[in-house]
């Protein structure tokens, strides 16, 4: 399966869709226990890159201030279909068991510099009949001054041999990428952005690269 990104950079905000069910990963809860992790040195999951860059409209740091980034991206029919066919990698041990692995390693993989310094604050996944599954990473940020130029990692998602196709998530509207403070509503979110689909990957290439304006 190959898509065809959308040349044209969005450019108007949008509703976000309520999903029927959610699920959530919080550090607060114990890891489970299970064996199910996958090594460094045999990975079967990977990342979606995004760089984060000032709108060439803005005159200051949109950036500043920002406690808190959510990045959603909705899941090409590719990775859809692994979820579905694979529930225990939804909220089964095996899945919890992934996610924190990858909870440290998305702001920290050596293959992917100049990252966001940020920690994993915890995931969401929205599923619901009829309307499109979207993953969520919820990053607290370590220094809002480190943002702009910087990459954020998406994931952790099936890479293609698991999968068994071409694994892939899409950035859809400027609401899925939004920078918010301590406290009270969003600083920022995405005024544009190219490469709208990104193939996941043990690589920081090929990035989705969102141009970010304040709200």
């Amino acid at each position: 399966m190959t898509d065809s990104p959308d040349p044209t950079a969005a450019t108007e905000s949008t509703e976000s869709t309520d999903a029927t069910s959610t699920t959530h990963s919080n550090p607060s809860e114990p890891p489970p226990d299970t064996t199910g992790t996958t090594g460094t040195e045999a990975d079967e999951f990977g990342f979606v890159c995004v760089d984060l860059v000032k709108a060439d409209s803005e005159d200051n740091d949109p950036f500043a201030g920002t406690a808190t980034i959510f990045l959603t991206l909705e899941l090409a029919p590719c990775l859809h279909d692994f979820y579905q066919t694979h529930p225990e990698y939804v909220d089964g041990p095996e899945g919890l068991a992934v996610l924190e692995e990858w909870r440290s390693r998305l702001c920290s993989e050596s293959t992917a510099p100049g990252l966001v310094p940020c920690e994993v604050d915890h995931f969401e996944t929205n599923m619901g009949e009829g309307v499109p599954t979207q993953f969520t990473v919820a990053y607290k940020v370590l220094d809002a001054a480190q943002i702009d130029g910087r990459t954020l990692l998406w994931g952790p998602a099936p890479l293609a041999e698991l999968a068994g196709c071409e694994p892939k998530a899409k950035l859809t509207t400027p609401v899925g990428v939004q920078g918010f403070p301590e406290n009270g509503g969003p600083l920022w979110s995405a005024q544009s952005w190219e490469n709208p689909i990104g193939l996941v990957k043990s690589e920081a290439n090929g990035c989705i690269k969102v141009h970010v304006t304040k709200q």
